[in-house]
């Protein structure tokens, strides 16, 4: 009896462990931890262990995000955006479309939460502005490293700014979660402030909402500027850090 068992966990073991359900295991953990953008740098090892048509899948639902935020790069709203339009951009049929989303809505709320969410995460554990020090050379530092993220995934940020009060409502709901995550965290690192430690949980949410907004805020105009626009760049960055300082620099010396 006790052999049969033996026998039957080796079998489950076995079984659990074939090549196709390894391939499941190890490209959830890649596309969980490092995001769709950097699919392509661990091809060599996928596909080793995805079957071609898992490949080919992943390659198509990118090629979808990619084609939406190039629309919306060129002008078009997402809510203007037709399923017919975004297949032609992808280079498939309409009919392609539904095996692997449900509906334009689900194609927008998954862009955001897959592929633009990825991007906000890294900016959120990167930047921790409550944990940053209140003096000068600290904010220019986080200002500055905002920016070059936003510079860095532009096509990110355009939809995120053109689309967070647009006219598609599942976006809007998606974009809207991720931005709350963003204040909420935000809120915790300014707790780890002493400068911010007289201030209840409340005041310093209402703090993340201000700074949040207004960082996002400088979004737009920075994507405007053209590479070789080095002092308008520069001044433009001078006067973000100084809104910065004014916001984070005030809100510490308030008593409520």
């Amino acid at each position: 009896l006790h052999r049969v068992d033996r026998r039957q966990r080796q079998m489950c073991i076995r079984d659990r462990f074939k090549p196709h359900h390894l391939s499941s295991i190890v490209n959830d953990c890649i596309f969980g931890v490092f995001g769709l953008e950097y699919f392509s740098l661990f091809n060599p090892l996928i596909g080793y262990l995805m079957t071609s048509r898992d490949l080919q899948k992943r390659q198509t639902r990118q090629a979808f995000f990619q084609s939406v935020l190039q629309l919306s790069r060129s002008g078009h709203a997402f809510s203007s955006i037709s399923l017919r339009q975004i297949s032609r951009e992808v280079g498939v049929v309409p009919t392609a479309f539904y095996r692997h989303f449900q509906d334009i809505d689900e194609l927008g709320t998954c862009l955001v939460n897959e592929e633009l969410g990825h991007t906000l995460q890294n900016l959120r554990d990167h930047l921790q502005l409550g944990r940053t020090r209140t003096h000068e050379g600290q904010i220019a530092s986080s200002v500055r490293f905002f920016l070059e993220s936003v510079e860095h995934a532009s096509l990110h940020w355009h939809f995120i700014v053109s689309e967070r009060y647009g006219g598609n409502q599942a976006v809007q709901n998606a974009l809207d979660e991720q931005i709350s995550l963003f204040a909420q965290i935000m809120t915790d690192d300014l707790a780890m402030q002493p400068a911010f430690g007289h201030l209840n949980q409340e005041v310093r949410l209402l703090i993340a909402d201000m700074g949040v907004n207004m960082y996002f805020s400088w979004v737009y105009k920075w994507l405007k500027f053209d590479p070789t626009e080095i002092q308008g760049k520069q001044e433009y960055l001078n006067r973000c850090i100084k809104q910065a300082q004014v916001l984070f620099y005030g809100v510490r010396n308030w008593c409520p």
